[in-house]
């Protein structure tokens, strides 16, 4: 039963976005990365939960199979905690899935991003590559976690950041390896404590969306955050991809630029960590985690969401 205050909170962002599609099986997720399988186009789902856990299923709907982790053993890597690995992102190149990774402690600035590679997607079949060479410190102005890849004109790029100085973006010079170029600033959140992280980069109809969480990610359990003020999903576009960002208003991603794709209604609150995967009977697909009241507020009991985006004047709109 919810406490009276949190029921009068809930109850006032009641249909202000469409419900979250079905799920079966298992529906717990956090930080979730969704890929289809080029062989058979099953789905497969990495979340973080004390390692990156695989979970597989025929459909986006279900019913979602937990697998076992990506490197059950941790990782090579020597900054963070190799051992509690974070915030995976799963693409494609060539016969082979690259797995990027973060590796830190919550709330540190001493991070690094890995990799580790599969032919298959499945539990056991994964070699850990350590670091791609990209790691952060006190000296940095970002946050060498939540990795995103892109391919953007037959270049590899990664997006990276969270808080600090926001969301960076650099090139690869393969997979496995970040180039030494001076990293570019996509977006920043000059207010409060530039909540903003999670970054997610695609492509559609001739613009780069560039989709990232914004506002306090979980310790819902503690104390919820002022309202408006939790996770959401918002969007900046750009024609090129690798800069100048703008939200629907003309307000650049690095000016606290950022349009509310899906934020806290209904039973779903602080919905973040979000990507995208092209379905075959939903559509494009944006997916998520989110906290049900009716379940708990604590990050083991978050839920995996996802709803189908529509464009309504070059914009993606929750259907």
């Amino acid at each position: 039963m919810l406490p009276y205050v949190l029921l009068l909170l809930f109850t006032a962002l009641v249909n202000a976005y469409s419900d979250p599609g079905a799920c079966s099986g298992s529906c717990w997720a956090h930080d979730p990365n969704v890929i289809r399988r080029k062989t058979d186009g099953k789905f497969f789902r990495f979340s973080t939960g004390l390692g990156i856990l695989i979970s597989s299923a025929s459909a986006i709907t279900g019913p979602w199979t937990d697998l076992g982790y990506v490197l059950p053993n941790g990782s090579s890597v020597t900054v963070g905690n190799a051992s509690n690995l974070w915030a995976p992102d799963v693409h494609y190149d060539s016969g082979t899935y690259y797995l990027y990774y973060a590796s830190s402690t919550l709330g540190s600035q001493s991070s690094t991003i890995g990799v580790a590679t599969s032919t298959t997607l499945e539990a056991g079949s994964w070699t850990d590559h350590g670091t791609i060479g990209l790691t952060s410190s006190s000296a940095n102005t970002y946050n060498a976690i939540d990795a995103n890849w892109i391919s953007i004109g037959g270049t590899g790029y990664l997006q990276w950041g969270s808080y600090w100085h926001g969301l960076y973006q650099a090139p690869m010079t393969s997979s496995l390896q970040i180039s030494s170029s001076t990293p570019t600033n996509l977006a920043y959140n000059a207010s409060g404590n530039h909540a903003i992280e999670a970054s997610y980069l695609f492509e559609y109809g001739g613009y780069y969306y560039l989709t990232f969480s914004s506002g306090q990610a979980q310790g819902y359990t503690s104390g919820l955050p002022a309202q408006g003020l939790e996770y959401r999903v918002v969007v900046c576009r750009s024609k090129t991809g690798t800069g100048n960002f703008v939200d629907k208003n003309g307000v650049a991603c690095t000016n606290s630029g950022g349009t509310t794709v899906l934020a806290s209604h209904d039973y779903v609150y602080g919905p973040g960590g979000q990507g995208i995967v092209n379905t075959t009977n939903h559509g494009i697909v944006l997916y998520y985690h989110y906290a049900n009241p009716n379940i708990g507020l604590d990050t083991s009991q978050y839920q995996f969401g996802w709803n189908t985006l529509t464009w309504v004047d070059g914009w993606p709109t929750v259907a």
